[in-house]
């Protein structure tokens, strides 16, 4: 688990496994996502960025802090790190519109 400002570097949970490039991979789509997000919608104080492999695939939870105290999360899975990261990343965003943020 990660927290972050948009324009910092995420960290990514991954099998031992894994290659140095879905390492590299994965670390680089959260930071990307929030940016693509925060460009478009404002950039809120603080993400949290939690991404582990799951039954099927992987499990992504990312939350996003206000500096007003609101508080938006959602989960998201995919086969693969990015997919469950950009599962997420899609409702995030939906909410932030919604919100009006």
């Amino acid at each position: 688990m990660v927290r972050l400002r948009a324009r910092e570097q995420a960290a990514v949970q991954v099998p031992a496994y894994a290659s140095h490039k879905k390492r590299h991979k994965l670390g680089a789509f959260a930071p990307y996502c929030i940016l693509r997000v925060a460009r478009e919608l404002g950039e809120p104080a603080s993400w949290v960025v939690h991404v582990v492999p799951s039954r099927g695939g992987y499990a992504s939870h990312i939350a996003l802090h206000d500096g007003r105290g609101v508080m938006i999360a959602e989960h998201g899975s995919g086969q693969d790190g990015a997919l469950a990261t950009w599962d997420a990343m899609c409702r995030i965003e939906q909410r932030m519109r919604q919100h009006g943020r």
